[in-house]
């Protein structure tokens, strides 16, 4: 998932600083269940973690 620089700096804005890491290029959001990493890229912010988040629930659904 990718959203532009405005909106992922309105996304920010939002969280508690606390929780929020960054470096060059990357931020990390310290979440409850897990970290979410957002990478610049071009233009845009992406983030892996829906895609990780329903790969997890799949694994669950498996397991059972």
């Amino acid at each position: 998932m990718c959203i532009s620089a405005e909106a992922f700096a309105l996304f920010l804005n939002l969280l508690p600083a606390a929780i929020i890491g960054s470096e060059p290029g990357r931020v990390v959001i310290h979440a409850e269940t897990r970290e979410a990493h957002w990478v610049a890229h071009e233009d845009k912010w992406c983030t892996m973690a829906p895609q990780i988040d329903r790969m997890e629930r799949f694994a669950a659904l498996s397991a059972d």
